[in-house]
């Protein structure tokens, strides 16, 4: 499975799969490629992990950077108070914008990390070719 077909959906909760596409909506499963279902656009929005970022000072960085980041660390626990979550997000990404990430985001991504982790789905990618890079 590629990082690209990874989405979070509003009103479901964890991530789940891509595995087609229709004009209105996609057919996802669970990551561990069970329970396939359609899920109509007009009642969810998407969100490819893939096009997600962090916002940095500068600019922002893309969710997967941050993810391949946390793997260096043991992440705090997602239902940790406010000012705990951003501390351990400045100890993985030191220029993330304190005002515009707030701590539901910080729990999210937490969340976010031990569901990819499980599944072995954090790995850099060389784009070309789409496949994992050890690091």
């Amino acid at each position: 499975m590629k990082f690209s077909e990874i989405v979070s959906i509003s009103g479901i909760a964890g991530l789940k799969r891509v595995v087609g596409r229709r004009q209105d909506g996609l057919i996802i499963s669970d990551l561990d490629g069970n329970n396939k279902k359609f899920i109509p656009s007009r009642k969810h929005l998407f969100s490819p992990l893939e096009s997600i970022s962090i916002y940095t000072e500068d600019d922002s960085v893309p969710l997967l950077d941050v993810l391949i980041n946390m793997k260096a660390s043991t992440p705090v626990d997602a239902n940790s108070d406010g000012e705990t979550l951003k501390n351990y997000l400045e100890s993985v990404l030191p220029e993330f914008d304190r005002d515009r990430v707030h701590a539901t985001d910080i729990k999210k991504l937490i969340k976010w990390f031990h569901i990819l982790q499980e599944y072995d789905l954090i790995h850099k990618t060389d784009n070309s070719t789409e496949s994992p890079v050890t690091e």
